[in-house]
């Protein structure tokens, strides 16, 4: 491993030891437990028993892709469609979020005509090449040009870190007003896709209300097609089933993945139109239409709706909620909280405290996302108690008193 994992040198989980695990914890051949906070993914937990049972079942039986049929793909289908309340005519499953976002934006190209797409400075949507183009962060392009043509950058609100130094509450939106400027100038005016995050999740940079429905005016407006990314938000991430949901959106196209197969690989377009039948045969082949991701996706949404692991996250994340912003009250070393469901930041004030509750994050087997910019990024599987809430509020207590 040590010869060949191309990525050891930049992945610090690499050199834990973990012999076995249940939920949110895992346990290390030395007898610690770590606490996984930062997992978006495998979002059931570890050894949940309803999946385990289900796949275990499913690799008991046929897995093979000449089935003709298949009662756990014609299920997996419906619960999709109901969710979204029958607003999508059409579903293509892929083999991950970064194919769904590559291929929706490549169809809504070719249904409208046109050559542009527009994404957002620090928008994550893929690894392959035209979702990396697509993509807002610098270390996915840094040192690999060129990127993919066609690709335009609106501004994400970020409102706790304003680039315009606007206030949120009155600048009526500026970012979008600032994105018909740049499109004046910077677009052949052929935008045929607008494709956004729900909530960014690099960072977990959510919205103000409203932003959303906003951009997907505007992007009607412009002639373009609505493509909501929701391959981290959705599958019950924010105590919804989907982000869309609790924004009153409508969009053309919905991206799936990342909890959609807890850990199996899959990912999912949900679109209300699609090309001509003749264009299709492209979208063929991958590794995403299987009997295993078919059974992957039925348990998860069995266990979000029918054993009631959807209510437990809105509970959970309540009071990881209200912990937080009682610790941002208390504690004026931490300068911002945002949460969203089981996705939430704490950011720290200065070099020194942040250092100071990395450490003791660190010597409590805390695994969170530590940033440069001084953010703690929480995003644990739904497993997540609130005992390990009430250790992580503790745990950040205990350090700023150290300092």
């Amino acid at each position: 491993m040590k010869l060949f994992d191309t990525l050891k040198p930049i992945t610090p989980a690499s050199a834990l030891d973990i012999i076995d695990a249940d939920g949110i914890e895992l346990y290390s051949s030395d007898g610690k437990t770590y606490y996984d906070l930062n997992e978006i993914s495998t979002v059931l937990g570890q050894k949940n028993k309803h999946f385990t049972k289900k796949m275990t079942s499913c690799l008991n039986g046929v897995t093979s892709m000449k089935l003709g049929r298949s009662a756990d793909k014609e299920k997996f289908y419906r619960y999709l469609s109901n969710t979204t309340d029958h607003r999508f005519q059409y579903l293509h499953l892929t083999s991950s979020g970064s194919e769904a976002s590559e291929w929706a934006v490549r169809m809504a190209l070719k249904m409208t005509g046109r050559n542009e797409v527009l994404s957002f400075w620090n928008s994550i949507h893929g690894r392959t090449y035209l979702s990396t183009s697509m993509s807002g962060m610098e270390r996915r392009k840094q040192g690999y040009a060129p990127s993919a043509p066609g690709t335009l950058y609106g501004v994400y609100p970020d409102c706790a870190h304003c680039p315009f130094e606007k206030n949120c509450s009155n600048c009526d939106f500026f970012c979008l007003k600032f994105l018909d400027e740049k499109m004046k100038y910077e677009s052949s005016h052929e935008i045929g896709a607008v494709v956004v995050e729900a909530y960014q999740g690099s960072g977990i940079i959510v919205p103000p209300k409203g932003w959303l429905k906003a951009l997907e005016i505007w992007a009607h407006d412009h002639g373009a097609l609505f493509i909501l990314d929701e391959i981290q938000s959705g599958m019950g991430r924010t105590g919804q089933m989907y982000a869309f949901q609790e924004e009153g959106l409508n969009p053309d196209m919905l991206l799936l993945g990342k909890a959609l197969g807890n850990g199996i690989h899959v990912g999912a377009v949900l679109t209300k139109e699609a090309p001509e039948e003749y264009y299709r045969m492209a979208l063929s082949g991958g590794a995403g239409d299987t009997e295993l991701t078919y059974t992957a996706g039925c348990a998860v949404f069995e266990e979000l709706l029918e054993n009631g692991m959807l209510d437990h996250i809105k509970d959970v994340s309540h009071y990881m909620k209200s912990e937080l912003f009682k610790l941002k009250e208390n504690y004026k070393q931490i300068s911002h909280v945002v949460c969203n469901g089981l996705a939430a930041y704490i950011e720290i004030e200065s070099d020194t405290c942040f250092h100071a509750i990395q450490s003791h994050m660190k010597e409590q087997g805390l695994l969170a996302g530590f940033l440069a910019n001084r953010k703690i990024v929480f995003r644990p599987p739904y497993a997540i108690e609130k005992k390990h809430i009430d250790l992580i509020i503790q745990t950040i207590k205990t350090a700023i008193s150290s300092i």
